[in-house]
């Protein structure tokens, strides 16, 4: 994902129906700053401008909350017509919903360009109006640290108490480990990752940490 740009927020924000939903509010700006700028194929399938491939549990990484939570944000925002979700046994597409209302557009005609970087929550008219004042809008960051993501990602997974504290150990040891710039962590780089299926498919691979050793011969007694 191409992660250069920013969005803009106009101020009638305030009267969007989720704006004061914290969680429904946090994942639709994370929608809009996830989703192609461009029409893109991925593992032969086409994810279209205003689209982009995740799923619950990446989400959930990505915004610091949990799951349920997640999914209860992106059902209220599908019930109001801001995204469309699309559920498979392998992803989930998310789509932003008549997404030119959020392009910024200068005073002369602008075509879809793959590197299309201005998104508003705004009427798209008003946006169209270039000499509206820079006070109208807001810069919005969201900052959300290595160490506090390992924190949750760790809670998450010693939450499967099914599975040995030591399974779970070496599991959360080896997808929480971070890159050279100290920004990503291993599972944070997959494209799909469920805890509880990694968590089987890990027991599944696991190979005894400790075997006997087998002698021939009988034991003589002393």
């Amino acid at each position: 994902m191409n992660t250069s740009g920013f969005i803009m927020l106009n101020r009638n924000i305030v009267d969007w129906e989720w704006y004061t939903d914290v969680n429904a509010n946090a994942v639709f700006i994370h929608c809009l700053l996830k989703v192609n700028y461009s029409d893109k194929r991925w593992q032969g399938i086409l994810i279209k401008k205003g689209e982009f491939i995740t799923s619950y549990e990446k989400l959930a990484i990505e915004t610091g909350l949990t799951i349920s939570k997640v999914r209860t944000a992106l059902s209220k925002l599908q019930l109001s017509n801001d995204i469309h979700v699309e559920t498979t046994s392998s992803f989930t597409k998310i789509s932003i919903v008549n997404l030119k209302e959020y392009v910024a557009k200068s005073n002369r005609e602008q075509t879809d360009k793959p590197n299309d970087k201005l998104f508003s929550i705004s009427n798209s008219k008003a946006l169209a109006n270039s000499s509206q004042s820079n006070d109208n809008h807001l810069a919005t960051t969201k900052s959300n640290n290595i160490i506090n993501r390992k924190k949750i990602f760790r809670e998450k997974v010693f939450a499967h108490t099914q599975f040995s504290k030591e399974l779970l150990n070496d599991f959360f040891s080896y997808w929480s480990e971070t890159d050279r710039d100290k920004k990503l962590m291993k599972h944070e780089n997959q494209d799909f990752f469920e805890i509880d299926k990694r968590l089987v498919k890990w027991k599944k691979n696991e190979k005894p940490k400790y075997t006997k050793t087998i002698t021939s011969g009988t034991a003589s007694n002393r």
